[in-house]
């Protein structure tokens, strides 16, 4: 992402957190994610554009740059869903001038976020529209969208670390132990947990892997999602696939105030960062400077990232173990043809879509699922977002199971 696809311009870091009777419907039905990023962007996306109103022109059709991956974990592994986001300051146009907006407050993204989250619940059927209008009357939401952190332009290592730890893992084995001689887990934790009146768990082996399950990723399923001008259908059109802005800033817009009458003058590039500037200002690359050996070794990440997932060097001899010479590169798709001659003649052919596939029945389902409308009430309490009150069950055994 730092190297090849984010272009040089100052991010901001967004998370989104949603109230707790929210979050029972993300432990069961992980799929829900996806729609949560889509929400969250679309907020972000929309807000820019009514901020850059009346500053830029041509704003309709602008777009962020923004990098979203939702986790389930607190800080002690609990179920929290939530969403960590990188968020370019300022809106790319569809020709690849930026927009800038740093001066920008996140403050009004809050109410934003809270109504389309609530339509999105609403529309798969994971909350009731009088729980809805409940919480909309409540004094304090529960919804928060936290935009303290800020990355400067050519901070490019602290981006890199911001994305780093927006993957991070549920568990850090830094802070677990096992102890051998009860066969109980200690995790501790970074902070202080309000709700749990702790900052560590002390849970036998089997409810620590009960408490982790929850956390692991399901198969096919995407951790990381880019939307806007970091997605590959805008970086196609805007040229940024075979030119990525990833050393030199993109060029950028001026004010509505500073173009002239026939537009001209309207793109500028970015101007380096002030010397008079609080904060340590991060060094700017020459613009011209041409490429050493070094840097051109460092831009082929292809062996570098083999070697970080699969723990191999790939440009080592499997025989004898020394470093081999690189004669030519394949890519794909360009070159498909000839990665299938090669393949062919080796005998090693055997492409994914003509693997035969293990068939599916239908998913299971009964007529009483299939005709259960959002007015009737679902049979089991268990799976509704919050318990039921004791006026929809005049029965006093339910009354009495009745945590509240």
């Amino acid at each position: 992402m730092v190297g090849e696809v984010l272009p040089v311009v100052p991010y901001r870091q967004l998370v989104f957190t949603i109230p707790r009777n929210l979050r029972r419907p993300f432990l069961f039905d992980r799929s829900l994610y996806g729609g949560f990023c889509r929400v969250a962007y679309s907020s972000t996306r929309d807000f820019l554009r009514r901020q850059a109103t009346g500053t830029f022109r041509r704003v309709d059709r602008a777009v962020p740059v923004m990098i979203a991956s939702p986790q389930s974990f607190g800080d002690l592994i609990v179920h929290n869903p939530h969403l960590h986001a990188c968020v370019s300051l300022g809106l790319f146009r569809p020709d690849g001038v930026f927009l800038p907006l740093e001066d920008v407050d996140f403050s009004g993204l809050e109410v934003i976020f809270r109504e389309r989250l609530f339509r999105m619940m609403l529309r798969h059927e994971k909350v009731r529209p009088e729980t809805v209008e409940r919480m909309r009357a409540w004094e304090h939401s529960g919804f928060a969208v936290n935009f303290e952190r800020k990355i400067e332009p050519y901070d490019r290592k602290g981006l890199e670390g911001l994305l780093s730890y927006m993957e991070r893992a549920p568990v850090s084995l830094r802070r677990l132990t096992y102890r051998q001689d009860d066969g109980m887990v200690h995790y501790q934790g970074t902070r202080f947990h309000p709700r749990l009146g702790t900052d560590h768990q002390l849970l036998p082996a089997l409810d620590f892997l009960a408490l982790l399950i929850p956390h692991i990723a399901l198969r096919h399923e995407i951790l990381s999602r880019s939307y806007g001008a970091a997605s590959t259908t805008f970086r196609r059109k805007a040229g940024w696939i075979q030119d990525p802005p990833v050393r030199r800033p993109p060029p950028r817009a001026k004010t509505t105030s500073s173009v002239g009458p026939a537009g001209e003058g309207e793109d500028d590039p970015m101007p380096p960062p002030s010397p008079s500037d609080s904060k340590p200002a991060v060094s700017r690359p020459p613009a011209d400077e041409p490429e050493d050996p070094f840097t051109r070794k460092r831009r082929r990440n292809w062996a570098r990232l083999i070697a970080r997932t699969w723990v191999e060097d790939p440009e080592l001899c499997s025989r004898c173990g020394t470093r081999m010479e690189v004669l030519a590169a394949i890519s794909s798709p360009a070159q498909d043809g000839v990665i299938e001659k090669i393949l062919r003649a080796r005998g090693e052919w055997d492409p994914p879509w003509k693997r035969s596939r293990k068939v599916r029945g239908p998913p299971h389902s009964t007529p009483a699922s299939r005709d259960r409308g959002r007015d009737h009430p679902p049979e089991d309490w268990s799976e509704a977002v919050d318990p039921p009150h004791p006026e929809d069950h005049p029965d006093p055994q339910i009354e009495d199971g009745w945590e509240g």
